[in-house]
Order: C-alpha cells, then structure tokens, then sequence
C-alpha cells in the first residue's frame, strides 16, 4: 500500500474535496497522493494527521511495508575511500549505495589535527557516533565534543559543519546520512 491508498483508507467515505477542506490544502493535492502521482511534504502529511486525529505512525502504519525487506546483507566494501584531505577520509559500509537505500553509513578517520567540513542539502539527517578518540563536531555556531562510545544526532545536516579530531591518536567515527546525498 502506497500513503495515497492509506490515506483513502483512512477518510472513509468523505470526498477528496470536503476532506480537503478539513485537512486545509488543495483537493488537487489530495487527488494526486491518492493517485500515486504525488506523495506529498511532512508538512502535508502532518495536516491530515491533525484533520484525521491520528499520529504520523498510524498514517505510515503498513505503507510501502510489502517493498521493505527486513534485512539486508551488505557485501564486502569494495570502494575506495573518500578523502576530504590527507588527514582526513571515509570509507562506505555499502556498495551500490545509490539505488534504493535511505540511508549512508560510513566510516570517518581522522588523523590527529584531522577535519572533515560539509554542508548537505535540506532535509538531510545525521546520526554520529564515536568508535574511537575525541572529535569535535562544530553545527554553525554550536560545537560538541564526543569521546569514545559518545553519540550525536544532527537534526539539520543542511547548517554547515564539521568534524575535527581533537586527540593525540587517530579518531573513527560512525556516521550515517539519511536520505543518501553526497
């Protein structure tokens, strides 16, 4: 089931337009998510969710769950790593990445001194986490300080940032982007 068809599900016998109507957008809209030609923003999503009465969970509740596998074996890494300079580099946990995944992880090393900078399209996510040393993670004007076993969740990967190693050995850092945008 696609969330146009959950949709339809869930409004029940109202039509397109008095539904709407309630949720505050086109029936224009509505008509396309349900027919599969659009799938909508969050913010969409977020107003049928009010108009309905329901969570984000109960509207993606069984939603493309037929086209998920619940595992997927990751063969061995092949590619070569990404270096952002001689200090610094990251090493994808995938292959074929590209195609069909929602999200990256990663392996970021960096030598002593060592700093990764980027900055992401909107909407981009990222979950840090530190395997090894101590980095220092600058989120525009903000900065976190991880140690071994220490995590961060980057809400808005799309504000500038980095990523610098702050210790005396190399630091390795487990970084997953969501959805994939390089």
């Amino acid at each position: 089931m696609n969330v146009g068809q959950r949709i339809k599900q869930l409004r029940g016998k109202m039509s397109q337009k008095e539904f709407a109507g309630l949720c505050g957008i086109d029936d224009t809209t509505i008509s396309k998510i349900e027919g599969g030609s659009l799938t909508g923003t969050l913010e969409i999503h977020r107003k049928i969710c009010q108009a309905l009465g329901i969570s984000l969970a109960t509207l993606y509740q069984g939603v493309y769950e037929e086209d998920i596998k619940s595992t997927e074996t990751a063969p061995p890494v092949e590619e070569k790593p990404f270096r952002y300079n001689p200090k610094a580099t990251s090493q994808f946990l995938t292959r074929n990445i590209f195609v069909n995944k929602k999200m990256l992880p990663e392996i970021l090393i960096l030598e002593p001194g060592g700093e990764a900078s980027e900055e992401l399209p909107p909407d981009t996510q990222r979950f840090l986490y530190a395997l090894e040393g101590e980095v220092e993670i600058r989120i525009g004007n903000n900065i976190h300080r991880l140690r071994q076993g220490e995590p961060l969740y980057v809400i808005d990967a799309s504000i500038p940032h980095s990523i610098r190693n702050t210790g005396t050995k190399p630091a390795r850092v487990l970084r997953v982007t969501s959805p994939v945008r390089l």
